[in-house]
């Protein structure tokens, strides 16, 4: 059911839209779709926001209306939403539902979910291996692990859970382990997060000058240290031989090792296919990252 929106002149409108399929279960729109949000008032369309599935997070679609939008919004309108899907079907997902502008006066007041903006498409969600959150954790891997980062510490709330990754960049002959666990720490209490979980270090092995700050982070945080490159790189073992017949990473992959594949697991290395170099993950790596970190964090089935 939809509701009526309230919109401050001249301030920021922080707005998001939830969908639901034809079943009341989440919707998640596909790479190709996507989602019109319109203010108009007589026939003009005064604002404007159009969304992706690159906007999604956590299962929601964000979006900002900056103060120069809204500084002309004064009086009632309309709001609605459109999906385009990339197959050329063309959706309504949002009635036409008032919108009331005014200037603030006072103190502003801001309520939680007030701006959360319901939808629904006439589709049924279909199986995937999508999951909430995955895109945003997927460009905080990439982030962090980029060859151009220059960064060590990077920290971000995501769904209430606020996680610190710490890249490859770190220079340890000017940071010491000491160093780093107190960064951390201050981090963590400057973003005020009651729950905390720390990762990174994702190539320890091919960086050995690491292996003090890395024990040093493990030891300081305990089981809110996540060791994504042990996770990726556990071998999988036939359960009649005890052989090497794949690694947590390829079978993620669902991709069958090569007899090269098969050598690297058994020296405690990534498979090839998803390493850009030797202490960065391409695309793909970024991906499996992403994944463990998502069931680690927020259990998710993967």
């Amino acid at each position: 059911m939809t509701k009526d929106l309230f919109l401050y002149t001249g301030s920021t409108f922080d707005g998001r839209i939830v969908i639901e399929d034809i079943h009341g279960q989440p919707f998640y729109i596909s790479e190709g779709d996507t989602i019109t949000f319109f203010i108009e008032t007589n026939g003009a369309f005064p604002v404007q926001v159009t969304l992706t599935s690159d906007d999604e997070v956590m299962g929601e679609y964000p979006f900002k209306l900056t103060p120069d939008q809204t500084a002309s919004l004064e009086g009632i309108y309309d709001y609605c939403a459109y999906i385009d899907f990339a197959d050329g079907d063309r959706y309504q997902i949002v009635p036409h539902t008032p919108l009331l502008a005014f200037k603030p006066y006072g103190v502003l007041d801001y309520i939680d979910n007030r701006n959360r903006i319901p939808a629904k498409v006439p589709r049924v969600m279909a199986e995937s291996d999508y999951r909430p959150a995955l895109n945003e954790l997927e460009e905080f891997v990439s982030d962090t692990d980029s060859p151009n980062n220059t960064r060590a510490v990077h920290i971000r709330c995501i769904h209430g859970k606020t996680i610190v990754l710490i890249g490859d960049c770190l220079d340890t002959s000017a940071v010491t382990p000491e160093e780093l666990v107190t960064e951390i720490h201050s981090q963590i209490t400057d973003s005020g997060a009651e729950t905390s979980y720390i990762a990174g270090f994702f190539h320890s092995s091919q960086l050995p000058l690491q292996n003090r700050h890395r024990f040093a982070v493990k030891e300081a945080f305990g089981e809110s240290f996540l060791d994504v490159e042990q996770l990726l790189k556990t071998p999988v073992l036939s359960p009649s031989s005890n052989e090497i017949v794949s690694s947590t990473a390829l079978e993620l992959l669902r991709q069958t090792p090569s007899p090269e594949d098969i050598l690297l697991i058994a020296r405690y290395e990534y498979p090839a296919c998803i390493m850009e170099d030797a202490a960065h993950f391409n695309e793909k790596g970024c991906t499996l990252a992403a994944k463990i970190l998502l069931k680690e964090i927020f259990d998710y089935d993967i």
